[in-house]
C-alpha cells in the first residue's frame, strides 16, 4: 500500500491531535445530518403539494379521495397500488413494506419461539440446548 509509512495509528497520536480529529469528525457529522434533514424536509414539502397535472388531480378525485387529501404522496400511493394490481411484484412489496406487514417482524426481546416450541413437546430435554437459549 503506497504511503503506508504516513499512516499513524490513533493510539500513537498526541492528545491534541486526537481531539482535533474527533472535533473535525463531529463537525462533518453535523453537516451531513443537517443536509440529510433538509433533504427530508424538501421531500416532505414536495409530497404535500397538490399535483400540478390537472388530469391526475381529476383522476384521483374521481376515485373517491377527498379533495383536501389529494397531494403528490396520495398520487404515488395510487400509482403503486395500480401497478401492484396489474401484477408488479416490486410495487406490491413496497406497499406491503409501507403498511408494515412484510413479515420481517422479530419476536420481542427475551422470547425464543423455537425454545418454547421444543419445551411444549415435552419429549426433549432442553437443558442440553444452551445455544438455543
Amino acid at each position: 500500500m503506497p504511503n503506508e509509512k504516513n499512516l499513524i495509528p490513533f493510539d500513537q497520536r498526541t492528545e491534541s491531535e486526537r481531539r482535533e480529529i474527533a472535533a473535525s469528525g463531529g463537525r462533518a457529522s453535523g453537516v451531513a445530518r443537517r443536509r440529510k434533514r433538509s433533504l427530508k424536509e424538501a421531500a416532505d414539502l414536495y409530497l404535500s403539494l397538490s399535483p400540478t397535472d390537472k388530469r391526475l388531480w381529476n383522476k384521483i378525485s374521481k376515485s373517491g379521495v377527498d379533495p383536501e387529501d389529494i397531494d403528490n404522496q396520495m398520487a404515488m400511493i395510487i400509482g403503486l397500488t395500480e401497478r401492484a394490481i396489474l401484477g408488479d411484484a416490486k410495487a406490491a412489496k413496497v406497499i406491503v413494506d409501507l403498511l408494515g406487514e412484510g413479515g420481517k417482524e422479530q419476536p420481542p426481546a427475551g422470547e425464543n419461539n423455537l425454545l418454547e416450541a421444543i419445551q411444549s413437546i415435552g419429549e426433549i430435554n432442553t437443558d442440553d440446548l444452551s445455544e438455543v437459549q
